[in-house]
C-alpha cells in the first residue's frame, strides 16, 4: 500500500512536453487503465479519441487556451461521453472523472506526463475529434514526455478536509 500512495503523491500535472513520440504500448495501457475504472450500472460511457496528427493537434489547440501544451504533446487524447450508455448525468460524469484518474496514474506509472484540460461540451472541438451526435466532450488530456521535471505537490492537511462522526 506505501508504494501506491507514495506513486499517487508523486504524480504531478505535466505542461511541457518534450518532441520524442510516446510508445504506442504505453498509450493502450493509459487507455486500458481507463477503460477499467468503475462506473455506476457498470455504463462505462466514456469514448476515447487518441490524436497523434499534427494537423488535427494544431487544430485543436486553436480551440482551446492551452495551445502550446496540445502543440507539444505528442499525443491528445479526448474523453467523450456516450450519451447513451449513460443513465444519470452526475453519475456519468464521476465515472469519467474515475476513468481519468486511472488514466493519470498510468501516464505517471510509465514516465509520461499529461494535464487534464477541463474542455467540455465544446461542438468545435468535438467536430475536430470526429464525435458522433450521441457523443459530447468531457475533457482534453495532452500526454508525452515530461520536458520538465514537475515540483513537489501542495496539498491541505488531512486534519482540514475531514470530519468524523
Amino acid at each position: 500500500m506505501d508504494t501506491l500512495l507514495n506513486e499517487i503523491r508523486k504524480r504531478r500535472t505535466v505542461r511541457a512536453f518534450r518532441s520524442e513520440p510516446v510508445e504506442e504500448d504505453k498509450i493502450e495501457a493509459v487507455l486500458e487503465a481507463g477503460r477499467w475504472a468503475p462506473s455506476g450500472k457498470n455504463t462505462q460511457p466514456w469514448r476515447f479519441v487518441v490524436v497523434r496528427s499534427e494537423e488535427k493537434r494544431k487544430q485543436l489547440g486553436e480551440l482551446v487556451p492551452q495551445r502550446d501544451m496540445i502543440a507539444t504533446a505528442p499525443v491528445t487524447i479526448v474523453v467523450l461521453k456516450h450519451i447513451p450508455s449513460g443513465y444519470d448525468e452526475l453519475k456519468d460524469a464521476q465515472g469519467i472523472g474515475s476513468c481519468v484518474q486511472n488514466m493519470l496514474l498510468a501516464v505517471h506509472a510509465q514516465g509520461l506526463g499529461a494535464c487534464w484540460i477541463g474542455r467540455a461540451r465544446d461542438p468545435e472541438v468535438e467536430a475536430v475529434v470526429g464525435a458522433g451526435e450521441d457523443e459530447e466532450l468531457m475533457l482534453v488530456l495532452p500526454v508525452g514526455y515530461p520536458a520538465e521535471e514537475p515540483g513537489e505537490g501542495k496539498r491541505k492537511p488531512l486534519e482540514e478536509l475531514t470530519r468524523y462522526i
